[in-house]
Protein backbone atom coordinates (compact mmCIF):
# COMPACT_ATOMS: atom_id res chain seq x y z
CA UNK A 1 0.00 0.00 0.00
CA UNK A 2 3.41 2.51 -0.23
CA UNK A 3 2.28 3.53 3.70
CA UNK A 4 6.04 5.22 4.94
CA UNK A 5 6.77 6.50 8.01
CA UNK A 6 9.13 9.87 9.25
CA UNK A 7 10.59 9.36 11.83
CA UNK A 8 9.59 12.11 15.14
CA UNK A 9 13.45 12.86 15.39
CA UNK A 10 14.22 14.31 11.90
CA UNK A 11 13.20 18.29 11.62
CA UNK A 12 10.31 17.91 9.41
CA UNK A 13 6.39 19.27 9.33
CA UNK A 14 5.75 15.14 8.93
CA UNK A 15 7.77 13.81 11.88
CA UNK A 16 5.87 11.03 14.21
CA UNK A 17 3.78 10.78 11.29
CA UNK A 18 2.67 7.64 9.25
CA UNK A 19 2.10 9.06 5.37
CA UNK A 20 -0.19 7.57 3.02
CA UNK A 21 -0.09 8.76 -0.97
CA UNK A 22 -3.26 8.83 -1.97
CA UNK A 23 -3.24 7.93 -5.81
CA UNK A 24 -5.67 8.36 -8.80
CA UNK A 25 -7.20 5.25 -10.70
CA UNK A 26 -4.24 5.10 -13.41
CA UNK A 27 -1.49 5.02 -9.75
CA UNK A 28 -0.69 9.00 -10.35
CA UNK A 29 0.47 10.76 -6.73
CA UNK A 30 -3.00 13.26 -5.93
CA UNK A 31 -1.99 13.85 -2.38
CA UNK A 32 -0.44 12.68 1.00
CA UNK A 33 -2.67 11.28 4.40
CA UNK A 34 -0.71 11.49 7.10
CA UNK A 35 -1.76 10.24 10.60
CA UNK A 36 0.20 11.04 14.13
CA UNK A 37 1.28 8.12 15.94
CA UNK A 38 0.57 10.19 19.32
CA UNK A 39 -3.25 9.36 19.45
CA UNK A 40 -3.74 12.38 21.16
CA UNK A 41 -1.52 14.99 19.14
CA UNK A 42 -3.75 18.16 18.40
CA UNK A 43 -3.02 17.62 15.06
CA UNK A 44 -3.44 14.03 14.62
CA UNK A 45 -4.79 13.64 11.09
CA UNK A 46 -3.42 16.09 8.40
CA UNK A 47 -4.73 15.54 4.78
CA UNK A 48 -3.40 17.82 1.50
CA UNK A 49 -5.76 19.43 0.25
CA UNK A 50 -7.67 17.62 -2.71
CA UNK A 51 -10.83 17.48 -3.30
CA UNK A 52 -11.66 13.33 -1.53
CA UNK A 53 -15.02 12.88 -3.36
CA UNK A 54 -13.48 12.68 -6.42
CA UNK A 55 -10.90 9.48 -5.30
CA UNK A 56 -10.87 6.34 -3.61
CA UNK A 57 -7.76 4.64 -1.75
CA UNK A 58 -6.40 2.01 -3.49
CA UNK A 59 -8.88 1.75 -6.23
CA UNK A 60 -5.52 1.95 -8.79
CA UNK A 61 -4.32 -1.43 -6.81
CA UNK A 62 -7.75 -3.10 -6.29
CA UNK A 63 -9.79 -2.20 -9.68
CA UNK A 64 -8.53 -5.61 -10.97
CA UNK A 65 -9.69 -7.66 -8.79
CA UNK A 66 -12.91 -5.85 -8.37
CA UNK A 67 -13.63 -6.27 -11.95
CA UNK A 68 -13.04 -10.16 -11.86
CA UNK A 69 -15.72 -10.49 -8.55
CA UNK A 70 -18.10 -7.82 -9.62
CA UNK A 71 -18.13 -6.57 -5.99
CA UNK A 72 -16.04 -4.09 -3.99
CA UNK A 73 -16.26 -3.00 -0.26
CA UNK A 74 -16.43 0.44 0.65
CA UNK A 75 -14.46 1.38 4.31
CA UNK A 76 -13.50 4.80 5.28
CA UNK A 77 -10.12 4.92 6.15
CA UNK A 78 -6.74 4.12 4.62
CA UNK A 79 -5.67 1.63 7.56
CA UNK A 80 -9.02 0.11 7.16
CA UNK A 81 -7.91 -0.79 3.86
CA UNK A 82 -4.50 -2.15 4.84
CA UNK A 83 -6.08 -4.06 7.80
CA UNK A 84 -8.59 -5.52 5.20
CA UNK A 85 -6.17 -6.51 2.34
CA UNK A 86 -3.95 -7.86 4.99
CA UNK A 87 -6.63 -10.50 5.89
CA UNK A 88 -6.98 -11.30 2.10
CA UNK A 89 -9.56 -9.26 1.10
CA UNK A 90 -8.71 -7.64 -2.19
CA UNK A 91 -11.66 -5.82 -3.37
CA UNK A 92 -11.44 -2.82 -0.40
CA UNK A 93 -11.39 0.61 -1.31
CA UNK A 94 -11.46 3.74 0.99
CA UNK A 95 -13.57 6.73 0.39
CA UNK A 96 -11.02 9.14 2.04
CA UNK A 97 -13.11 9.92 4.79
CA UNK A 98 -16.74 9.04 5.67
CA UNK A 99 -18.68 10.20 2.84
CA UNK A 100 -19.46 8.45 -0.58
CA UNK A 101 -19.93 10.36 -3.75
CA UNK A 102 -22.03 10.09 -6.55
CA UNK A 103 -18.60 10.22 -8.57
CA UNK A 104 -16.88 7.87 -6.35
CA UNK A 105 -20.10 5.46 -7.36
CA UNK A 106 -19.70 6.20 -11.00
CA UNK A 107 -15.77 5.22 -11.06
CA UNK A 108 -16.86 2.17 -9.27
CA UNK A 109 -19.46 0.94 -11.34
CA UNK A 110 -17.19 0.80 -13.95
CA UNK A 111 -15.44 -2.30 -12.38
CA UNK A 112 -18.70 -3.78 -10.46
CA UNK A 113 -22.79 -3.79 -9.78
CA UNK A 114 -22.33 -5.41 -5.88
CA UNK A 115 -21.37 -2.42 -3.54
CA UNK A 116 -20.51 -3.63 0.33
CA UNK A 117 -20.78 -0.31 2.46
CA UNK A 118 -18.23 -1.50 5.69
CA UNK A 119 -18.63 1.91 7.20
CA UNK A 120 -17.34 2.30 11.06
CA UNK A 121 -19.59 0.91 13.51
CA UNK A 122 -19.88 4.31 15.48
CA UNK A 123 -22.70 6.89 14.79
CA UNK A 124 -20.79 8.36 12.16
CA UNK A 125 -20.30 5.34 10.06
CA UNK A 126 -23.55 4.39 10.46
CA UNK A 127 -24.82 8.24 8.88
CA UNK A 128 -22.23 7.42 6.57
CA UNK A 129 -24.01 4.38 5.35
CA UNK A 130 -27.25 6.19 5.41
CA UNK A 131 -26.16 9.46 3.28
CA UNK A 132 -25.05 6.41 0.78
CA UNK A 133 -28.21 4.67 0.79
CA UNK A 134 -30.04 7.70 0.44
CA UNK A 135 -27.47 8.52 -2.78
CA UNK A 136 -28.41 5.30 -4.05
CA UNK A 137 -32.01 5.27 -3.53
CA UNK A 138 -32.53 9.12 -4.81
CA UNK A 139 -30.73 8.36 -8.01
CA UNK A 140 -32.30 5.33 -8.75
CA UNK A 141 -29.31 3.30 -9.26
CA UNK A 142 -30.44 -0.11 -9.17
CA UNK A 143 -32.18 0.65 -12.58
CA UNK A 144 -28.29 0.48 -13.53
CA UNK A 145 -28.04 -2.43 -12.24
CA UNK A 146 -26.13 -1.53 -9.27
CA UNK A 147 -27.16 -3.27 -5.33
CA UNK A 148 -25.89 -1.90 -2.35
CA UNK A 149 -25.69 -3.67 0.70
CA UNK A 150 -25.05 -2.25 3.79
CA UNK A 151 -22.44 -4.13 6.50
CA UNK A 152 -23.53 -3.77 9.89
CA UNK A 153 -20.34 -3.73 11.99
CA UNK A 154 -20.61 -3.91 16.05
CA UNK A 155 -20.87 -0.98 18.07
CA UNK A 156 -17.93 1.92 18.03
CA UNK A 157 -15.63 -0.41 16.03
CA UNK A 158 -14.21 -0.38 12.47
CA UNK A 159 -13.11 -2.82 9.97
CA UNK A 160 -9.55 -2.71 10.97
CA UNK A 161 -10.90 -3.20 15.28
CA UNK A 162 -12.98 -6.04 14.23
CA UNK A 163 -9.91 -8.07 12.44
CA UNK A 164 -8.00 -7.83 15.56
CA UNK A 165 -10.64 -8.51 17.76
CA UNK A 166 -12.75 -11.50 15.98
CA UNK A 167 -10.24 -12.06 13.09
CA UNK A 168 -11.58 -12.78 9.57
CA UNK A 169 -14.69 -14.76 9.86
CA UNK A 170 -16.95 -12.30 11.41
CA UNK A 171 -15.88 -9.68 8.81
CA UNK A 172 -17.03 -13.23 6.32
CA UNK A 173 -20.58 -13.52 8.20
CA UNK A 174 -21.07 -9.63 8.48
CA UNK A 175 -20.66 -9.50 4.13
CA UNK A 176 -23.00 -12.69 3.76
CA UNK A 177 -25.21 -11.06 6.19
CA UNK A 178 -25.51 -8.18 4.70
CA UNK A 179 -26.73 -9.96 1.13
CA UNK A 180 -28.83 -12.40 2.34
CA UNK A 181 -30.93 -8.98 4.42
CA UNK A 182 -30.75 -7.12 1.01
CA UNK A 183 -32.37 -10.53 -0.34
CA UNK A 184 -34.89 -10.47 2.06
Amino acid sequence: MNMGYCPEDLPHQLAGRIITPIYDIDGTLVALSTRHLDRDHPARFWHESFDKSLYLYALNWAKDRIQESDKVILVEGEFDVAAMYQATFPIVVGVCGGTLSLYQISLLARYCKNFYLMFDGDQAGREATERAMKIYRTNDLDIYGLNFFPVELPAELDPDDVLRKYGRTLIVEKLKDSTKKAKS
